[in-house]
């Protein structure tokens, strides 16, 4: 069966003599509703109408994360990670907003069916600190820095041709934008940078709003309705996607992949993926699951490697998953580390597809800038407990020479 073939090639078990320890997943949520429902400004075409509330996790969003579950459940007992079918040793966290608890939700309950495994997050917080990539460093020469740095992103973008594809299908010049703001060129617009003491990095302008825009379209195409209704029937191939979310790829880019202040935003996270990693104790398995922006934020500040993912628009896709592995050598004595990007395919989004009924999900091994990996994708655990032990030094090493610029 393909299915099987898939889990020999996720497990790399032709690599005689290794043990699976332990596995860390960090995930995006899966497929919500538009992050927002005021869009009449921003085109005067009649947008879609969603069932599911803005924001929120959709009913098909829970049932294909349910499918990655299974596939994730069927690689976990071909490894025999546990020997029990309700394990002890899990721990499910979720940031706060209903579309990452949810999503987590339906990840465990396929996992781990009729155990009761509980999916922990904090209450009555809009965003738990430890998923929220905020800046927390007032100093004004880190501000300052920040800002410098975000610019000159900003102004080595090349998104002209996305952007007079965005005016096209929204029809900005009768846009409110336009009549209302003057706002009637995508092309002709800067972003301003927004920084803000306990809010994530921002942008406004042509990157934000484009961004917002090129959401709802994925969103819908994932959801699956009807092509006339997806940017009103305006994109008409894969390589005008691709064009467009070039803007979601850059926003991320611009606001939590810059390598000057990644690791500040991601340390909240990062601490407590340490803790894990480094805890001989952790659990088995650790579910984590948050947002484009957490996933973009650690990956900046642990110093993975370019990569692409096949079958995909998008940087960070929906659903998609990136595995950490520790394995256990029989043969050596030593641990490794193996992580695997593992995602759905815009197909598999978007025509609801069992894993195993056709294909597995995609999945791309990734590599660190100081954990060199060998053919079969493996690296030295070692060597990645040295990044873990740097990351503190490299923030502190920031912060000091800030503070001491400012002295």
């Amino acid at each position: 069966m393909f299915f099987i073939i898939a889990l020999v090639i996720f497990a790399n078990v032709e690599v005689n003599g290794l043990v699976l320890k332990q596995v860390v997943i960090l995930s995006r949520h899966n497929i919500r509703a538009p992050l927002t429902d005021n869009l009449e400004e921003l085109s005067e075409n009649i947008w879609p109408k969603w069932k599911t509330e803005a924001a929120h996790l959709t009913p098909k969003g829970a049932l294909l994360e349910g499918y990655m579950g299974e596939f994730f459940l069927n690689w976990l007992q071909e490894e025999k990670l546990f020997n029990e079918s309700c394990p002890s040793s899990v721990h499910i966290y979720a940031n706060a907003p209903q579309r990452t608890r949810a999503t987590a939700e339906a990840f465990v309950n396929s996992v781990f069916k009729n155990c009761s495994i509980k999916v922990n997050y904090k209450e009555n917080v809009t965003s738990d600190p430890v998923f929220h990539p905020v800046f927390q460093n007032d100093i004004a020469a880190f501000k300052e820095m920040v800002i410098l740095d975000m610019q000159k992103s900003l102004d080595e973008l090349e998104l002209n041709d996305s952007y007079q594809l965005i005016n096209n299908i929204i029809d900005i010049e009768t846009s409110k934008l336009c009549k209302i703001k003057s706002f009637c060129d995508m092309t002709k617009r800067k972003d301003d940078i927004i920084f803000e003491i306990n809010e994530e990095p921002n942008v406004y302008g042509p990157l934000s709003l484009g961004n917002t825009i090129v959401d709802v379209f994925l969103m819908s195409l994932y959801q699956g309705h009807n092509i006339e209704d997806i940017a009103w029937g305006k994109i008409r191939s894969p390589a005008e996607w691709k064009t467009l979310t070039r803007i979601t790829k850059e926003n991320q880019n611009v606001r939590f992949k810059n390598p000057s202040f990644c690791g500040h935003l991601a340390k909240p996270l990062l601490d407590y993926m340490k803790n894990l990693f480094l805890n001989d104790t952790a659990p088995k398995l650790t579910g984590l699951f948050g947002h484009d922006s957490n996933l973009n934020a650690v990956m900046c500040s642990l110093g993975f490697k370019p990569y692409e993912l096949p079958r995909q628009y998008e940087g960070t896709p929906i659903g998609g998953k990136i595995v950490f592995q520790k394995w256990h050598s029989n043969v050596t004595g030593n641990d490794l580390l193996k992580i695997d990007y593992v995602y759905p395919s815009v197909g598999q989004l978007r025509f609801s597809t069992k894993f195993w009924d056709e294909e597995s999900p995609q999945q791309v091994t990734m590599e660190l800038e100081k954990c060199k990996i060998d053919k079969h994708g493996f690296c030295s655990w070692s060597d990645f407990v040295k990044i873990l032990h740097s990351l503190d030094v490299n923030v502190l090493s920031t912060t000091t020479r800030l503070i001491s610029d400012e002295a």
